[in-house]
This record gives C-alpha cells, structure tokens and sequence, in this order.
C-alpha cells in the first residue's frame, strides 16, 4: 500500500517540477494549470483590458498556500486574504508577461517543445504511467505540451529583454578583488546622545594607540574594544556599506578611522589583499564571469517587469482585493473607505472585520480597531487568530485583563499550536504576567511531547514502507531465480 501511494506521488511530483521548473524562475511561482469549477468565472481583475478569473485567483491561491504549509506555515483567515492578495499579483505579472511575448512575437520551436515533452514522458515507466498520472491531475498530454510551449515562451521572452546584457572586465574583476579585514569594535546606543560621544572619543584615543605602534589584541586586552576577523570581504559582503567602503580603500597593513555603524564604531585594518591577476584569478574568471552576467539579467528582467507594471492599467474589480491594494500602496484612507464597502456587502465575513482593524490601528485609530477587531469575533468566535489580533489590540490600549481574556480564548481553540503558544509565552513575559506564562509553559511542554510521538510514529510508517519495498523486491528476485534451476539441475551427476 504505502509503496503503491508513494510511487503515485512520486510521478505526480516529477511531472510538476519537469514542466514549470523552468517557468517559475520567470514569472515567480505561477501555477500555470490552472484550474477551478466551472461557476467561478467571474472577473476579479483586469490587466490593459484583459480579464483575470476567480477560477485562476482561487488555483493560484491554493499553490500559495501549498507552498506556505509545505514550509510549516499556518495559514489562518487573515492570513489567506494577504496571501489572496499576493496570488493577484503573480497572475498580474504572468499576464503581463503573457501580453508582452505576444506583442514581441516571441516564437518557440517546436522541436524543442517535442523534446521537453519526450523527457517528461521519458520519466516513467510506460505509457500508461504518464497518462494514468496525468489522469490523476485532471489534464491530458495536450496540457502538458500546451504547458511547456507557454514555459519555453516565457524563457524566451527573458532572454530576449537581456539579450544586450553584458559584464566588463572591470566588473569582474572587482568581484573577485577581496580584503581581509579585522577589527575593534566599540560598542554604543545611538540614543544614549552621551554615551555615544564617549564612545566615539574612545575609539578616537584607541586609533592614536594604534597609530602610535600598539597592536589590536593590546588594545583590545584593555577591555575597552572587542578584537574580531572579519575574514575576506568583497565588495558584495552583507557587511554594512561604511564598512566595506573603508575597508576597500585601505591598503595592506593601514588601520582606518573610526567607522560610524548602527551599534558603535569600530577600527579596520587591511591584513592582506586578493587582487584580480595571476594564475588564481584567471582559473576562476570564466564562472564569476557567468554568475555575474545571470545576476545582472536578473536584475535587469526585474527591472522590465517593473516598469510593465508601472504602464499597465490595472482594474481590480474584488472589492476585498481592491482594499488590499490601497493597503499595499500605503493608502490607508483609501483602503478603510475599500474595506467599509466590502463590508456593506458581505457583513458577515469576519476578515474585512479583522483587516478593518488593522488598517484603523496604523491611522492611529485604536479604539475604532478595538470595535472592528470585537465585531470579527462576534461574527465568528472558532478562529484563534482574530482573537490574537483583539488582544494585541487591547494590550496596546493598556486593557491588559481584556487583552489576557482574549489571548486565553485563542489558546483554547489551537490547544496544541506549537507557533501560538511560542508567540503567546513571549507576550505574557513582557507583559509580566508570571502565572499565565507558566501555564503556557506547561503547554509547550504538551505539545513537545505531541510532536515527539508523531515523528516516532512517522518514523513507523516510513520503517514498515521501506520493508514493504525489500519484500516486493525479494519477491521479484525470487520470481526470476526458477530461470537459473534447470542450468543448476544439469551440472549434477
């Protein structure tokens, strides 16, 4: 049994990620089958004058949320219409790329859409396999091959926006170029106006140390700095930008001045360097070179869906999603005016009553987002997450009793959600509230012990799924063996 399910989803995986693996680098994570009942047709949106239906949001929407619990997400009711939302804009993106191609006549070779499809088909066993799991996602090779042609398109319209991209000699060389740096770092809160001119003074006295012949570890032996490596930074580091900048206009040995960063100040100095010459750089120059030139086609194929984006006539006809938009867009008045009107015509939706609450809590409208936040519960009391939004609400309005009453009813719905509990044990001990803590303490360790059995458990199923497997491939070894016993028979005296 399990052997038969996992060879089901093994297919159905393989087919998946062979036809789109290209196509989601492209359009972001599409969900290019589509899908959905015949009833939702209805326009959501409309691209320059090209309609989007619910059919497509709902199939896009529902990729999303696999993706999201795929990665151990959960996905209440507030969080699905942000999640709505941002399905409305891979379509937006995927339309726009759709209208694009058409308008450059981008074309795809059929032979190429053939051989894709041959080494999809080329994955299974037989036939009947592919059609059999085809069957199973309700397409037929006539999708498949519709699907691939609409893949390498859109490959095609990327490589066509980037054709004019290139990478100089000077650029790569500049990203191989390294210096290897270490420090002293003094440490310092940027709103203690006192202590950061202490601080600074400091560092500037330790940089005449320095200067004067002392070394960093005696400096740093007076406990006034902390001596670290940086290691080799390039000029792409996620160190912070002053850093890099100082480091990179040191030359090898120099100590710098004092660099100004977010928590302190802190000394460099240039140990050695990696230029871009010799026998090193040229036995590397050819894959930097590539990966430079993919980044910076990256870059400049966002940078055209941007400006698509920005010339496109979006008409959002979902007046939920149209609230989302202005919200989004930073346009809060615009968005609560969206989200009164959604509620005037589904007033029983208890999310436009959650979202209403958040948009009134960012105008500075707290009692109002304590209201909207309260007729969310009432109109429906099962979901936890509206009741952790009316308590963060309360405790922000220093209604701590009300806040606690409502953070308990969330626990009492999601009784064994590890990531509720986590959020709700935190917010207890800031706001000191000792005993509630404990007793979510005590859930923790519930739910720990739940999760160690289910994995146990899992690994049971797997242990009886792997033997299941050895016993079907002994089964068929001993299957072929009769073909060597006449063989055998014939070599006895």
């Amino acid at each position: 049994m399990f052997e038969a399910l996992r060879r089901s989803t093994k297919w159905i995986v393989l087919i998946v990620v062979i036809t789109f693996v290209g196509t989601l680098v492209y359009v972001g994570g599409v969900n290019l089958w589509g899908g959905g009942s015949a009833g939702a047709t209805a326009v959501v949106a409309e691209v320059n004058g090209e309609p989007l239906q619910a059919a497509q949001l709902n199939s896009q929407l529902a990729y999303r949320i696999d993706l999201l619990q795929a990665q151990g997400a959960r996905v209440g009711g507030l969080t699905r219409e942000a999640v709505r939302y941002d399905a409305l804009q891979d379509l937006v993106l995927y339309q726009l790329q759709q209208q694009a191609a058409k308008a450059m006549k981008v074309a795809v070779d059929p032979a190429e859409v053939d051989q894709q499809v041959d080494a999809i088909r080329a994955q299974f066993p037989d036939r009947e396999t592919y059609r059999s799991t085809l069957r199973q996602m309700g397409l037929n090779e006539t999708h498949v091959r519709r699907q691939v042609e609409e893949s390498l398109r859109l490959r095609n319209l990327r490589e066509q926006v980037t054709a004019q991209v290139e990478v100089s000699d000077e650029e790569v060389a500049r990203a191989y170029e390294a210096v290897h740096l270490r420090q002293l770092f003094i440490e310092a809160d940027r709103d203690d106006a006192e202590g950061w001119r202490e601080a600074r003074a400091t560092a500037e006295a330790l940089r005449e140390r320095l200067a004067a012949g002392a070394t960093f570890a005696e400096v740093a032996a007076d406990g006034e700095a902390v001596e670290s490596d940086l290691g080799w930074v390039t000029r792409a580091s996620t160190l912070p930008a002053a850093l890099v900048e100082a480091g990179f206009q040191l030359a090898e040995g120099e100590i710098s001045p004092p660099v100004e960063t977010a928590n302190g100040f802190r000394i460099l100095q240039a140990v050695a360097w990696r230029r871009a010459e010799g026998e090193a750089f040229e036995a590397e120059r050819e894959q930097l070179e590539a990966q430079l030139l993919a980044q910076k086609r990256q870059e400049a194929y966002q940078a055209w869906l941007r400006e698509r984006q920005e010339e496109a006539q979006l008409v959002i006809h979902d007046p939920t999603l149209r609230a989302l938009h202005h919200l989004a867009e930073g346009e809060l008045e615009a968005a609560e005016e969206a989200f009164r009107q959604a509620i005037a015509s589904d007033p029983q939706n208890p999310y436009l009553h959650g979202l209403l609450a958040q948009v009134l809590n960012r105008q500075g409208d707290q009692e109002g987002a304590i209201v909207a936040a309260q007729q969310a519960v009432a109109t429906f009391d099962r979901d936890p997450d509206l009741y952790l939004l009316l308590g963060n609400l309360l405790r922000e309005a220093d209604r701590d009793d009300e806040a606690v009453a409502a953070y308990q009813k969330a626990s009492d719905l999601s009784p064994y959600d590890l990531t509720l509990h986590l959020n709700l044990y935190g917010t207890y001990l800031q706001m000191g509230r000792e005993e509630e803590a404990a007793q979510v303490r005590a859930r923790l360790q519930e739910i720990q012990e739940l999760l160690q059995r289910r994995q146990a458990l899992q690994e049971e199923l797997e242990a009886e799924a792997s033997e299941e497997q050895a016993g079907a491939e002994a089964s068929s070894q001993a299957g072929e063996a009769p073909e060597a016993e006449p063989e055998a028979e014939a070599a006895q005296p």
